[in-house]
């Protein structure tokens, strides 16, 4: 299968999730209907464009109201259905940076330690407290699929990549593809992207190892 991004410009992560076989060899996967992607505030007119031409009527955005409050999709003059659906319920990336007290606050209100913003837990978060968020993004993309549809949060790698993972699991794409599907994203997100999304990260007051958290994606 083509692990191949394509050429939007203002992204770094944008793939069509299509093609890929499944165990039986058989590909069950259609190119051109389900794109995953990065964030999209920076499109350019040829990206905007390039998004047409792709027949995406539909853009799923993952991300949280921090997030997305600071850098909305670029999606003016596109005839397309714009859906919000943070993964992390507005928890994670809240629309202002909160002081340590707020932040102890809502560890007791929702039982997430939201200070601690390494990979692995934040993909624990998004399991045990957001599973049911995933199970809705999934219905989501195969609702709006026949139209095409691109999901993404900021990077299109952690929110991004587990939802592409379950989409192609359940339509029979074995393990190893799965896992090399995921893991490309580390090839995509290095230099030009790391450096955007620290400025972007570091605006929003995200903090965190971002070297790690932003770009990593190991198997």
């Amino acid at each position: 299968m083509s692990l191949e991004r394509l050429e939007i410009e203002g992204t770094f992560n944008f793939r069509d999730l299509g093609g890929p076989a499944a165990e039986a060899g058989e590909s069950r996967v259609r190119s051109g209907k389900v794109f995953r992607a990065d964030g999209l505030a920076q499109l350019s007119d040829r990206a905007r464009a390039d998004i047409g031409e792709l027949g995406i009527g539909t853009v799923i955005d993952l991300r949280d109201i921090g997030e997305r409050a600071k850098l909305p999709d670029a999606l003016d003059g596109l005839d397309i259905r714009h859906i919000e659906l943070p993964v992390f319920d507005d928890h994670f990336f809240p629309s202002r940076p909160l002081s340590r007290e707020e932040m102890k606050a809502a560890a007791e209100a929702t039982g997430m330690d939201l200070s601690d913003r390494s990979l692995g837990r934040i993909y624990e978060l998004m399991i045990t407290h957001f599973g049911h968020r995933l199970a809705a993004a999934v219905d989501l993309i195969a609702e709006h699929c026949a139209d095409g549809v691109v999901f993404h949060c900021s990077a299109g790698k952690d929110r991004t990549g587990v939802i592409g993972a379950f989409l192609l699991d359940l339509l029979g794409v074995g393990r190893q593809e799965i896992v090399d599907e995921y893991a490309i994203t580390s090839t995509h997100l290095s230099g030009g992207f790391l450096e955007a999304i620290t400025r972007n990260f570091s605006d929003a007051g995200i903090s965190g190892n971002l070297a790690q958290t932003a770009t990593a994606a190991p198997p």
